[in-house]
């Protein structure tokens, strides 16, 4: 009786482990064909440095909190041009508020999303 549940546990470890596993592909059919191509799904907007970032919310903080002292291209309006910047000179500049800029405007993901939106301009 043991060496039948060994066997048995020993089967169900092994077909377990050949089970699939999910690794966020779906099969898409090109028409006809019986060739499957396997397209990665994504689930952020767009990916900016070495992290993943939101980049169109990272616009609209841009907008709102942003767009009236720098611009709408980043090129400086009352405040000073950030077109070109890095993500992590943005996102210094956010935490620390240098000059005339109040620290601490958005912070979080916010401040992560509109930091990767202007260095991505």
């Amino acid at each position: 009786m043991k060496k039948w549940l060994i066997a048995t546990l020993g089967a169900v470890m092994v077909l377990s482990a050949c089970g699939g596993g999910d690794d966020d592909t779906t099969p898409v059919d090109e028409g006809g064909d019986d060739d499957v191509e396997e397209v990665e799904e994504d689930d952020t907007e767009e990916t900016a440095g070495d992290g993943e970032y939101d980049l169109a919310a990272g616009e609209e903080v841009y907008e709102q909190n942003c767009l009236s002292c720098h611009g709408q291209n980043g090129e400086g309006a009352s405040g000073p041009g950030i077109a070109g910047m890095d993500i992590d000179s943005v996102r210094t500049a956010i935490e620390e508020g240098p000059g005339s800029m109040p620290d601490g405007l958005v912070d979080g993901d916010e401040a992560d999303n509109v930091s990767a939106w202007v260095a991505d301009q």
